[in-house]
């Protein structure tokens, strides 16, 4: 059983310039309003735009702030409440009349006492504006205009050299440009880029970090306001950077990287603790995705992840004063799974049935109504259920359709569920087309090159096999075998080849079976498996 849906699989996967949410993959927050009322905010981050910029040192050493910077920042600010009303004509106005200022600086008598801007932070704005209309371009699904507009701004804030006061400032909209425009890559499914860009936007926030941390050791005396300038700073910093570690962990699960999606969701954890030791909703978010994690087939650390999730549940529980509450339901979805992974499957059944009960009296249909009746039908298909096995799954399916996608990846794990049941009944024809469903479903949704595709294929060929379509098994198996090569999976490479060969060897195609068994045993001995004799 693979595990299906969590609440930090439903939040963290939307889009990141939405409002509200929380992954960019994840997980900027618009909007957020001052003490005034006013929307002090940049478009794409938490952070506030002007002179309640984190970067107060550099306030301190320029004092002066230029009437050119106050009506761009005015502008700015203007945008970004456009932007949080979804009024994105007048946010893109906005962004690009104060561009037009930057392109064409106006001269400022010496009377205001302002002058002009130093080049560095014309270059800042300039890199933060082309941030915000990015953003823009992506809720637009215009992402050939938010990849161009997002490039520009790396390379803006790329000019401001290390010496300048400017140069942290720099380094925030780098990772902010990065972060969306890895953003952009994952809407087009290029996962690969897509973590790349990540990756890259990590090691910009960390610089941030070392940056303070060089700054504010550099003085020796420190007074109340200075040390409680830092801690905000440091605060700040270090919630950004994990926000992009979390975002980090989801593309390598989203990649089939479990182990390293587990050590970075690990250090979120450890962050948001350092940040606040105070148990939240992102907390519980990243303690969520742990668990799922750690309950993944290929983990398999149930006992760690039914502790997170219990966690989880008991805070939900006391916020929501009781545990009947629809907020609570995730949990219980997550517990349940896990004892059905555990064998505890009458358990599983149990919990299930009252998340249904929950999420069926008047609450509408959601997808953690799907989850439970995923987790019910495998309870069932375990007690030796088949029939009301996959009544259930079926049930999910429906009630998926209803409040998602039909290439949703919880209707690719039903699919899959249900391709076991008819397995298991003799049903190879229904198999074959839960699987077909199954990989139309995940291609759609991770790409065709996916690694989570590899298995499936490789299933489908075994179907094949079993109504003696050999053609249509070697063209499935091929197919994974591409996969594995693709990602470099020697070891999966050379299960492949040795499968390949055998079905060759079946159909009589004697020097095709040699050529796969020569590979099998080529890719065995570089992933060093115990045994390279092909089977």
């Amino acid at each position: 059983m693979e595990y299906t849906y969590s609440q930090f699989e439903g939040d963290a996967q939307r889009e990141p310039v939405k409002s509200p949410r929380k992954w960019k993959v994840f997980s900027k927050k618009f909007g957020k309003n001052t003490a005034d009322g006013t929307d002090r905010r940049d478009a794409t981050t938490n952070r506030d735009y002007d002179e309640q910029s984190r970067d107060s040192a550099a306030r301190e050493e320029r004092k002066v702030v230029t009437s050119e910077e106050k009506e761009i920042s005015l502008l700015n600010d203007k945008g970004n409440e456009f932007f949080v009303r979804g009024e994105f004509n007048g946010a893109l106005r906005m962004y690009s009349e104060a561009l037009k200022l930057l392109k064409n600086p106006v001269v400022i008598t010496a009377e205001s006492r302002s002058g002009m801007m130093d080049t560095a932070m014309r270059r800042f704005h300039t890199a933060r504006l082309l941030v915000n209309i990015g953003a823009v371009h992506i809720r637009r699904e215009c992402y050939e205009d938010a990849m161009s507009s997002l490039e520009l701004s790396i390379r803006s804030s790329k000019l401001i050299p290390e010496k300048s006061v400017h140069y942290y400032r720099s380094l925030e909209v780098l990772s902010d440009a990065l972060e969306n425009l890895g953003l952009v890559y994952y809407k087009e499914k290029d996962l690969v880029i897509s973590l790349a860009m990540y990756n890259d936007a990590l090691d910009a926030r960390r610089a941030c970090l070392d940056l303070l941390e060089q700054k504010w050791k550099s003085r020796l005396i420190k007074s109340k306001d200075e040390v409680r300038k830092i801690n905000e700073e440091k605060f700040a910093c270090k919630m950004e950077l994990t926000s992009t570690v979390q975002q980090i962990a989801l593309l390598e699960e989203r990649q089939g990287n479990i182990g390293k999606a587990i050590e970075r969701c690990e250090e979120a954890v450890a962050l948001r603790k350092e940040v606040s030791p105070e148990v939240d909703e992102s907390s519980l978010t990243l303690l969520n995705a742990l668990g799922r994690l750690y309950s993944h087939r290929s983990v398999g650390w149930y006992k760690e992840a039914l502790n997170n999730f219990e966690k989880v549940y008991e805070v939900k529980s006391e916020l929501h004063d009781g545990e009947d509450h629809i907020d609570v339901v995730p949990s219980i979805n997550n517990i349940a799974y896990v004892h059905g992974e555990l064998g505890n499957h009458r358990q599983c059944l149990n919990l299930s049935d009252r998340a249904i009960d929950i999420c069926t009296t008047g609450r509408g249909i959601s997808k953690e109504t799907v989850a439970a009746y995923t987790n019910k039908g495998y309870a069932l298909y375990s007690m030796g259920d088949n029939q009301e096995a996959l009544a259930a799954y079926k049930l999910a399916l429906d009630f998926l359709s209803k409040c998602a996608g039909d290439t949703d990846l919880m209707g690719a794990t039903l699919h899959q569920k249900m391709s076991e049941v008819y397995m298991d009944m003799g049903h190879v024809d229904d198999a074959i087309s839960s699987i077909e469903s199954l990989i139309e479903a995940k291609s759609e949704v991770l790409g065709g090159e996916s690694k989570e595709l590899a298995l499936p294929f490789k299933e489908l060929g075994d179907c094949y096999e079993m109504t003696n379509e050999l053609t249509l098994c070697i063209k499935c198996h091929t197919r994974s075998l591409r996969i594995y090569k693709h990602h470099n999976d020697k070891e999966g490479a050379a299960k492949q080849h040795n499968k390949i060969a055998g079905i060759h060897k079946k159909k009589g195609n004697r020097e095709e079976s040699i050529d796969h068994y020569m590979a099998a045993l080529w890719h065995s001995r570089e992933a060093k498996l115990p045994s390279t004799d092909p089977t």
